[in-house]
């Protein structure tokens, strides 16, 4: 299995022990406040998030595959792909503050939809955004996938805030 990604601006690969201060610096962001798992309040929170995903990526088959996302060699960001199902893979994304607006995690996303259906053999992709999340919503869009359930909710146990949520997807060609 390929586990390195290139693109025309980014590199893509495993998170890394080595990787925790850089990925603490997006996931730790407190203005992330659409996203189900983050942010990681502690540095402790994350060592323990880059722990779990490199003890996937150290099992022959990964079911929860955590990549950064590097820029001139610089980590600015996480994509992740999650097996869900028999051939249906969960894609999520999360770039740094100061990055966004740029195209990264469009790009990204691309790039990991095209290696889960070249690479993985995946037959469907699918992704979940609070449906206030019109960045993400519009990544969604950007890679091809289409709305397939805006009728979901989602609530933030750390917050106490509910919210709408919607289902993108997309299938293999």
């Amino acid at each position: 299995m390929k586990r390195l990604i290139t693109t025309e601006r980014l590199e893509i690969r495993p998170i890394e022990k080595d990787d925790c201060e850089a990925v603490h610096r997006y996931a730790g962001d407190p203005s992330i406040d659409m996203m189900m798992f983050l942010p990681n309040e502690t540095i402790e929170e994350t060592e323990k998030f880059v722990e779990f995903a490199v003890s996937e990526w150290a099992k022959d088959e990964p079911e929860d595959m955590e990549f950064v996302v590097l820029l001139n060699g610089e980590i600015i960001g996480g994509v992740n792909l999650e097996s869900v199902a028999a051939g249906i893979y969960e894609i999520g994304w999360t770039i740094r503050q100061d990055r966004r607006g740029k195209g990264y995690a469009t790009e990204a996303a691309k790039a990991l939809v095209d290696y889960a259906f070249e690479e993985l053999h995946a037959e469907k992709i699918q992704a979940h955004c609070d449906s206030r999340n019109q960045a993400s919503e519009k990544v969604m869009r950007k890679i091809g996938m289409i709305l397939v359930d805006d009728k979901g909710t989602r609530y933030y146990p750390k917050t106490g805030v509910s919210s709408g949520e919607y289902l993108y997807a997309m299938s293999k060609c």
